[in-house]
């Protein structure tokens, strides 16, 4: 029967248990000394914190938008925009676009020129006719000191058609070199931003925070409807009054506490509330739990972080190295028996997991192969019925010609091209014989437009023996005569040759054609039916080939310019015939 591991969950809970009692108890039978003014100092600091950080995290929001005000403002495409009455905002748009990306707080940015324009980051956006935004405080203060990025309080906006979302803007005035101020950058900051950060910071169950802009006008408060309906009142002169300091009051509610500080970025002031009362009601509480969840917490983790830590990290680490050996590249290795049922059922998933990759790539391989042998099928089938009926013709037309010569070279030279594409047996054939199927075609295609097309063959004798896979010339030779002779007014000439180069066989055929473009030349692999049609995946289809047979550094090379004409090199490893059957069995 096999034995039950111990989880590590009920490990970890039996340490943690008996420390933390053990731990407890001992803290619990100390006396404190605290007294009702250090109790007030801790409040007074942590609350003092948390002002801080609340303003640091809206003085990060305010100084970027200031900064990607600035970097908008100063660019030149804006002012030329600005200066110019009819010119296209796309470039502008797009500014704009990618400003309002770089944060979700960002609700919209606006670019307003003084002549009436405005863009938005947004194309969907559309102006609002009643927005009437030349008459909006942030447009006025913004012309008004153009040096200065104008900071709002929260309002709602309305400059886009059929929304309407509060918002804190930030205004800067556009100029021109000379000073002349062209239009303002409107960047709108999502009022919720602020809702989120001071919404989250604990004052007590009592104790709250909020927010005045710096004209002392409260700009966010949690009970911001009771504030509107004047059913709340807050001691903000008295606030503002104190320069920084506590602020005491009593009220209706009890004695209650003010703490302030102001921004020195955006002049705003964070003012957090404490209540006396409740101070006094959590002292006992505070020190019993806030001190012994602390100091267990440390002494803890620092009592038990080398055991566990042993425990869970020496099997977790064998699994780590399983998977970095898996990483390298084999497959083959699988994670044993481990010490915990958690760790053990994790390297249990870890190797089905690599099971069923392995079958996965197993059926890629199978698939792989499968597709290589569909396009190896369909490049035999690629003589196309109309070339074949376009040749049958001919051979019609010249038989009652009477020109009988012609009617028989054509034909065996169509004999002998079917013979090599349909046929069965090896895919790898000596130059010689791929070269004996080329000119069977070029013998037909020049006999069809005679004049039109010529062509030459420059074959060194070393290379005749050198293997290639069957049928790699013939689609480059096809695309050469409908891609470039025959669109060329006076036809052109098809040359094929083969050099060797150490251990390489260098292969091209060249045309003096029409020739391709820069943009032509580059998709000219992609495989997919264009302007070149089925050809391009015929060449496509070669270049996979080869590098299939011979490896990934050959394959096809393409040089051409316009009017010039375009030459195919391909690149091969020297392989004689003796090579032949170790490739016969590829698909």
């Amino acid at each position: 029967m096999r034995r039950r591991r111990p989880s590590i969950s009920t490990t970890m809970v039996a340490a943690f248990t008996l420390l933390v009692t053990v731990v407890t108890l001992l803290i619990s039978i100390r006396s404190y000394g605290y007294t009702r003014q250090q109790l007030q100092s801790v409040a007074s600091d942590y609350t003092g914190q948390l002002i801080a950080q609340v303003n640091s995290q809206l003085d990060m929001y305010v100084e970027y938008i200031e900064d990607l005000s600035d970097f908008i403002v100063d660019n030149a495409a804006v002012a030329a925009y600005l200066r110019s009455g009819d010119a296209e905002p796309g470039d502008v748009e797009a500014m704009l676009r990618h400003a309002a990306e770089t944060r979700s707080e960002i609700y919209a940015v606006a670019l307003a020129g003084t002549d009436g324009r405005i863009v938005f980051n947004d194309p969907t956006f559309r102006e609002n006719a009643y927005a009437r935004w030349q008459e909006s405080e942030w447009y006025r203060a913004a012309l008004a000191a153009p040096e200065m990025v104008y900071v709002s309080s929260s309002r709602v906006e309305n400059l886009v058609e059929g929304r309407y979302v509060w918002v804190i803007s930030f205004a800067k005035a556009v100029t021109d070199g000379d000073g002349t101020v062209l239009g303002v950058l409107l960047a709108d900051l999502r009022y919720d931003v602020i809702d989120k950060i001071l919404a989250g910071v604990d004052l007590g169950s009592r104790g709250y925070l909020f927010l005045l802009d710096d004209r002392g006008e409260i700009l966010w408060h949690p009970q911001q409807q009771l504030i509107n309906a004047g059913l709340k009142e807050e001691r903000v002169a008295d606030v503002l009054a104190s320069g920084g300091d506590p602020v005491t009051v009593s009220g209706t509610g009890g004695e209650r506490t003010y703490f302030s500080a102001r921004s020195a970025a955006t002049g705003w002031t964070a003012v957090g509330v404490t209540y006396t009362s409740e101070l006094l009601q959590q002292q006992d509480r505070m020190l019993q739990q806030y001190v012994v969840i602390a100091l267990s917490a440390v002494g803890i983790a620092l009592a038990l972080s080398v055991l566990i830590s042993r425990a869970i990290s020496d099997p977790l680490r064998k699994l780590a190295d399983t998977m970095a050996t898996v990483e390298s590249g084999d497959f083959t290795v699988r994670s044993g028996p481990q010490t915990y049922r958690e760790v053990e059922r994790l390297g249990d998933s870890f190797n089905h997991m690599l099971a069923t990759i392995g079958g996965l790539m197993e059926e890629q391989k199978r698939s792989e192969a499968e597709k290589r042998q569909y396009e190896w099928d369909l490049l035999q089938a690629q003589i196309k019925p109309h070339f074949l009926y376009n040749t049958l013709d001919s051979i019609i037309w010249m038989s009652h010609a009477g020109r009988n010569a012609e009617v028989v070279e054509m034909t065996q030279a169509l004999a002998r091209l079917l013979r090599t594409s349909i046929g069965s047996g090896s895919e790898i054939v000596t130059l010689r014989r791929e070269l004996e199927h080329v000119e069977s075609y070029l013998t037909i295609q020049k006999m069809r437009y005679r004049d039109t097309l010529r062509f030459e063959l420059d074959i060194e004798p070393d290379t005749l023996d050198c293997l290639v896979p069957k049928l790699v010339l013939q689609p480059l030779v096809e695309n050469a005569i409908y891609h470039g002779i025959k669109v060329k007014e006076h036809g052109g000439t098809v040359r094929i040759t083969s050099m060797l180069d150490e251990e390489a066989l260098l292969i091209t055929v060249e045309d003096d054609g029409a020739g391709m473009t820069a943009a032509q030349l580059a998709h000219i692999l992609d495989g997919k039916p264009g302007d070149g049609g089925s050809s391009r995946i015929g060449v496509r289809n070669v270049h996979e080939r080869l590098r299939m047979y011979f490896g990934g550094d050959c394959g096809l090379r393409f040089f051409s310019e316009p009017e010039k004409g375009t030459t195919v090199m391909l690149v091969l490893h020297r392989r004689r015939g003796g090579e032949e059957d170790d490739h016969e069995s590829h698909p």
